[in-house]
This record gives structure tokens, C-alpha cells and sequence, in this order.
């Protein structure tokens, strides 16, 4: 596409600062947690591995192939990055060998077994309870003294939830590519890839929304018709079901977020102003609503806003040392851009 990330969902804040991220994979660091008591038997072995410079999928074929079963019997809670230092769960069904220094022996050098317990069940995707990252950004320039005070501003606020732009392909590629698929101009036989599109649809207009609204000013304020959620939750509810005094605590305290669309087939769950302004971006991309039509999808809610706990930061020399945890769905490359511009 002719236009960049940066350029399409603005930051909230006025970033100066620039740095340089990933200038080693020790540089960006990335835990999965979960809460599983395990039962300890079962025919799922869980593992915890440490996988370096590696694609989630990679790790789970060559854990697949360790243990002598097929592919689709690994399970995991959702992808991590590939150029980093990350921590996940897996779960094996069945494994034909269950000898795990024999299992470790198998496994290439760019993974580690951490931990390993026999449970009753599958891990599913999206079991997890957060994602913890540790990252570094060197050779910094710019107005360095904007850094503390925006890290401070979101502590205050939060930043804006965008689906990062790991979601829309290289350059972008999968906006065109999906609008290419629904009006018929190519044909995509591949199920995995026709999820991919379909959720760069969405994706790219839930991103959009949020855009608008803050740059009208109103990313933070609630607007008739709104639909809040609960944090930590799926669930949600009217704004207009709470008095302003209760939306307005609760929304300072994290509590509840403002959400806007997923974009489906059918009618927007907000009403009034929110419906209104909902649907003047979703008329803006008309060739996505065929598709979601065609492939039925439903409408959903996500809240605009995500919190990253346990923010902290320091420095060393040039390098700035960031870390914090976010819900699961929450993209950290939506918390640093709000604090520093990065290239890799």
C-alpha cells in the first residue's frame, strides 16, 4: 500500500524521541502466562519452552515431530514473536515418546524445555492470562525528557488498543489482498489465509475507529450510544445503563473501557451518535461488507483502550529498558509506539 501504519492510526501522544529496538532477539523478551492447576495425568503432556529467533508454528512442528504425532496434535495459546527471546506453553496429545530427556535431545538449539506436567486437557488458543515483555531500546535520540513524562501519561490513561501491524501483513499487503478476495478479484482456496483476511478486515476497521476518535478528541470521553466493557472480560454493556458519575470512576479506575465495532454482517451493537459514527468508517470500505456478508461473520465489540500493568522503565547509558504485562489480544508494539518511535 501506498500509505504506512504510522500514517493510517496515529498515536495518542506527540512521540520525538526515536530509538532502535530488536538490535538482538535478548532485546525483546516475551513470557506467557497461564493458571492451570495440572491434574498431573491425562493424555496431554504440557511444556513450557524458551524458543530463540523462531516462529510459533516452527517450534510447534518440531515439538510435533519430537514426539513421533501429527501437527494438529499441539496445541498452543497464540502466536509469540519470532525475533525475540520468548517463553510459551505447548501441549502434545498422545505423544508417542514420553521420555523427555529424549524429547529435549530432539528439539533444535533455538529451543529449551523450561517446564513439562501431564494434564487432562488440551491448551487452547487464547489460554492464557497475560503477556509479560522485557524490552530494550538502544542508540536513542531525539527529546529524550518526553519519555518519562509520556510513560507517566500512560500510567494515567492507558494507550489506544490497536491491532498492531503484525495483523495487516508486510507493507500491509493482507488490506489489499482481503478487499481483493471480496469483491472476486482473487480467489483464496487456503481456510487458514480466509481467516487471516477476514480478520485484517476487521481489524482494519475496529483501527480506524479508534483513529477518529482520537482525532476528534473523544478516544477517552463517552459519547451516546457507547458500549463499555468490563476489563479483563468480553462482556459488555450500554454506557447508558450507568449514570455519568459511575462511567467516568469507573472508566478512570480501568474498571470498564469504551469499545468500538468488530465489523460483521449484521447491525452495530452500539445506537445513537456511536451507530452513527461506527457506520461513517465501516461506509468508508464498502467492498468489506460483501465479504463479511458472504462469509457471515458477526458482529463483536472490542474496547478500545488496553492497560499495560506493571509498567516500569530505566535506563542504561543510551539504552531504555521497558517492561510491563498485557491482557491477552493487546500488542506491545500499541504501548512502546506510544512512548518512543522505533525502527528495527
Amino acid at each position: 500500500m501506498s500509505t504506512t501504519f504510522n500514517s493510517l492510526f496515529p498515536t495518542l501522544n506527540k512521540i520525538t524521541a526515536q530509538g532502535e529496538i530488536r538490535t538482538s532477539p535478548e532485546d525483546f523478551s516475551v513470557i506467557e502466562h497461564i493458571e492451570t492447576d495440572f491434574t498431573h495425568s491425562g493424555e496431554h503432556l504440557w511444556f513450557k519452552l524458551e524458543k530463540i529467533n523462531s516462529n510459533t508454528a516452527w517450534v510447534a512442528t518440531q515439538l510435533a515431530s519430537a514426539c513421533k504425532v501429527p501437527a494438529r496434535q499441539v496445541g498452543y495459546a497464540g502466536m509469540k514473536d519470532r525475533h525475540a527471546v520468548t517463553q510459551q506453553w505447548f501441549s502434545v496429545q498422545l505423544p508417542k515418546i514420553t521420555d523427555i530427556n529424549i524429547i529435549k535431545d530432539k528439539l533444535p538449539d533455538e529451543v529449551t524445555m523450561l517446564e513439562h506436567h501431564w494434564h487432562k486437557s488440551k491448551l487452547k488458543t487464547g489460554q492464557l492470562t497475560a503477556n509479560e515483555f522485557k524490552l530494550v531500546v538502544r542508540n536513542i535520540t531525539g527529546d529524550v525528557s518526553t519519555v518519562v513524562d509520556t510513560i507517566q501519561s500512560i500510567k494515567q490513561r492507558g494507550v489506544p488498543n490497536y491491532f498492531g501491524p503484525q495483523r495487516f501483513g508486510h507493507d500491509l499487503n493482507n488490506i489489499q489482498q482481503a478487499q481483493d478476495w471480496f469483491t472476486g478479484q482473487i480467489r483464496v482456496n487456503n481456510k487458514k489465509m480466509r481467516g487471516i483476511l477476514i480478520s485484517t478486515a476487521r481489524s482494519h476497521i475496529f483501527n480506524l475507529i479508534v483513529a477518529e476518535r482520537i482525532r476528534q478528541g473523544i478516544w477517552h470521553q463517552v459519547i451516546p450510544g457507547d458500549i463499555v466493557q468490563l476489563d479483563g472480560s468480553h462482556s459488555w454493556f450500554p454506557a447508558s445503563d450507568a449514570t455519568e458519575t459511575e462511567l467516568t470512576e469507573r472508566l478512570a479506575a480501568f474498571d470498564i473501557h469504551l469499545t468500538a465495532a468488530l465489523w460483521g454482517e449484521d447491525n452495530v451493537q452500539s445506537t445513537s451518535q456511536c451507530a452513527e459514527f461506527e457506520n461513517s468508517m465501516a461506509a468508508t470500505l464498502p467492498d468489506y461488507q460483501s465479504g463479511f456478508t458472504r462469509h457471515r461473520v458477526k458482529q463483536d465489540r472490542r474496547a478500545i483502550r488496553t492497560y499495560p500493568h506493571e509498567l516500569k522503565h530505566a535506563w542504561h547509558d543510551d539504552a531504555l529498558q521497558i517492561s510491563f504485562k498485557l491482557q491477552p489480544g493487546a500488542y506491545a508494539t500499541s504501548v512502546l509506539r506510544e512512548i518512543i518511535q522505533t525502527r528495527t
